[in-house]
């Protein structure tokens, strides 16, 4: 595939089909993603892959968390969104949810309580990729991150996998740092929902969206 219709394909995918990953393709994605680009050649990102019955625990533990309506202070605080943002964010969220649940839908709220449930479980991916950083290499080693988790959505097309990069498992991070074994030093970053896509699943045919150029573009001397 190549690079511009990679860019232009990737999508968030919210539904996959149950079969795993196997373990020579995650290794040989994240191999080709070493060469992203970091601070200082820092390359100050490590990953957390997660499968088989673990990942079932993980997602069970963050279920029973969600219903619970537990809080924990996530490593990256949220923020509160201007009215710009916020209108965009609102428009996938209300239009994904006409999309899934057109008017009629019966046991609609059921349903849609079953859907933030699998949104903050890895939208049920059977693999999924954490990755997280050195505390102490904060603000920049975030931006490596972020660069980290594009280049992996765009290097699993190849293999016919969807991602979703997300932040809602993360949310409870000293829950993962117990669970994973990772050193309370690391700051949990962001987390990879990474499967095969399922194309029964009507969420992934929901038509993605964009301002336009002009929307965010400013010129200078030309």
């Amino acid at each position: 595939m190549e690079i511009n219709e990679a860019i232009r394909s990737r999508r968030s995918i919210r539904g996959f089909k149950p079969d795993p990953v196997p373990k020579r393709i995650l290794e040989e994605i994240l191999e080709k993603c070493l060469w992203a680009p970091s601070s200082r050649n820092q390359q100050s990102w490590e990953f957390a892959v997660l499968g088989g019955e673990l990942m079932k625990q993980i997602k069970d533990l963050l279920a029973a968390k969600i219903k619970a309506k537990e809080k924990e202070i996530p490593d990256l605080p949220a923020y509160e969104l201007p009215e710009i943002y916020l209108r965009r964010a609102n428009a996938l969220r209300d239009g994904i949810d006409r999309h899934q649940f057109p008017p009629g839908t019966e046991r609609l709220e059921e349903k849609r309580a079953a859907y933030w449930i699998k949104g903050g479980c890895f939208y049920d991916a059977p693999n999924a990729i954490i990755l997280y950083t050195e505390k102490s290499l904060v603000p920049k080693a975030i931006f490596d991150g972020r660069i980290m988790a594009q280049t992996i959505a765009l290097a699993a097309l190849e293999y016919g996998l969807g991602t979703c990069i997300t932040i809602r498992p993360v949310n409870w991070p000293d829950m993962l740092r117990e669970k994973l074994g990772i050193p309370p030093s690391k700051l949990i970053l962001v987390a990879i929902a990474i499967g095969y896509p399922d194309p029964q699943d009507k969420v992934n045919s929901y038509p993605r969206q964009r301002d336009p150029l002009s929307s965010f573009i400013h010129w200078y001397g030309f």
